[in-house]
């Protein structure tokens, strides 16, 4: 959860789910088709939803000089293409997903990816294919049907206990985003590969990524003995490393002499940069415990669930519970915001009953919705701040398995309590460290130096692009995530 300031305000759940359905339209997706949008229609478009691509990912980061760097790469992409004029505007995006994205007048690339990708050819090539998709008029179709398409899912997924809905809340930034067909993921490598070599970049740089992204899938569905899912980007992106080649081949761009990587350059531009979220400005989890320093506030959750922090909501679930915590701003005070809850999501959580939680102002609401697993009651807890500052906790539980877990209910937003920065022993901040190998260095030696909690080495290995532990050599720069 960001800071106070990005939180959703007026009608918080809502403006919440279509956050959440806005994200559709960041999926590589673009414009034109049967609606016929006019150019000018679809800048109008990408200027209406870039806001909302910025509140679901965290908005932009604070660098100025990685944006310049990025930049620098898609205005050297763009004075090679056939249409070096279009107006595009470039934006890093303050996530630690690894995803890129674009809109009509827009194209978007996650600090997350940055700190896979290992030279700047890769990213260029992931901005080239994104370019690809605007110069292919792929979006706006997808940004209009989507956005509709969306809400309905969104309200009946989060508020019914929908698990597959849920799950992509949880994860933030796990959206409700549609991929493009095979042909048009095609026609978008085709243009990206073409972008690369007339910028004079190695054309197949966006197979390397895509392979160190399936390996780091792999690697992770691996240490958490689950079955392997692809990641945002891939779900969201259906082109295969193969695809890549494939269309540079045909474009005959294969094998240029010279051909630009970037490796060194690049990894000096990421230095120093965030890794995974900022604990004191975005909030940290320790345990069943959510804190955030910069508003100073606490709260936990019962045993057995699992809190994940996203920038819209702070989320928990376990097989017997899903609950969600937001900011919200209201003039009328808690009650307000229950009834507002209810008009917006045609749910009757009314009417509102006042609470008390440590000393602060509430209002609690709660109703009865079908699902496609059985009926689930929701219950709402909107709690009053300071001044118009609320914040809103929403619990979706099984009405049969209710009655079991309301004490743990009432007890967590009971939790939710005044604590000083000071008090809350803030981790320090994650971030990717350049090193230069030196000789007798091992991959062995510098991933004991890495905060990575598990699968120190391959985790090593495969954020840096790393055939196996072998392949170091002294002089070489790499990635320590510190």
């Amino acid at each position: 959860m960001r800071s106070i300031s990005a939180l959703r305000t007026v009608h918080a759940w809502r403006a919440l789910v279509l956050i959440f359905c806005a994200g559709v339209l960041a999926a590589c997706e673009s414009t034109g088709g049967p609606l016929g949008l006019s150019d000018e229609q679809g800048l109008a478009l990408g200027r209406q939803e870039h806001p909302k691509i910025l509140a679901a990912f965290g908005g932009e980061v604070k660098d100025p000089e990685l944006r310049n760097y990025v930049e620098r790469i898609v205005q050297r992409l763009m004075a090679s293409s056939d249409q070096p004029n279009m107006p595009i505007k470039t934006t890093v995006l303050d996530s630690p997903v690894v995803n890129a994205m674009a809109l009509p007048g827009h194209i978007y690339a996650t600090r997350g990816l940055l700190a896979l990708a290992n030279t700047e050819a890769e990213l260029a090539g992931v901005l080239g294919h994104e370019i690809g998709h605007i110069f292919e008029r792929h979006t706006a179709e997808r940004v209009s049907r989507s956005n509709v398409a969306g809400l309905g899912a969104a309200v009946i997924g989060i508020l019914t206990g929908d698990q597959g809905v849920y799950q992509m809340a949880a994860q933030g930034a796990q959206l409700y985003l549609l991929s493009f067909s095979r042909s048009q993921e095609y026609e978008a490598d085709q243009v990206g590969v073409r972008l690369l070599a007339r910028a004079g970049y190695d054309p197949v740089a966006e197979a390397d990524f895509l392979n160190s992204l399936n390996r780091w899938s792999n690697l992770e569905a691996r240490v958490s003995g689950r079955a392997a899912r692809p990641p945002e980007f891939l779900s969201t992106h259906p082109n295969t490393a193969e695809r890549v080649r494939r269309a540079a081949a045909e474009a005959q761009v294969l094998n240029i002499q010279g051909a630009r990587k970037g490796r060194s350059d690049y990894l000096v531009a990421i230095d120093d940069m965030l890794y995974g979220d900022d604990p004191r400005t975005h909030g940290f989890i320790r345990g069943t415990t959510f804190y955030h320093p910069q508003i100073g506030m606490t709260f936990r959750v019962p045993d057995g669930m699992k809190l994940h922090n996203t920038p819209q909501a702070v989320v928990a679930q376990s097989d017997f519970a899903q609950m969600q915590f937001i900011g919200a701003n209201s003039q009328n005070g808690p009650g307000a915001l229950i009834n507002a809850l209810s008009q917006q999501l045609q749910l009757n959580l009314g009417p509102a009953r006042r609470i008390t939680v440590n000393g602060r102002p509430g209002a609690y609401g709660g109703a009865t919705a079908n699902s496609r697993s059985g009926r689930v009651d929701v219950q709402a807890f909107a709690i009053q701040w300071q001044g118009t500052q609320h914040f809103i906790f929403m619990w979706v539980t099984p009405s049969n398995r209710t009655r079991g877990i309301q004490n743990g209910i009432n007890a967590s937003v009971n939790s939710f309590r005044a604590m000083s920065a000071s008090a809350m022993q803030i981790p320090r901040a994650t971030k990717v460290d350049v090193r230069t190998v030196r000789s007798g260095d091992t991959a062995s030696s510098l991933a004991a130096q890495t905060r990575f909690e598990n699968a120190k080495v391959d985790r090593f290995i495969v954020i840096n692009g790393l055939r196996d532990g072998n392949d170091l050599r002294p002089g070489q720069k790499v990635k320590l995530i510190k």
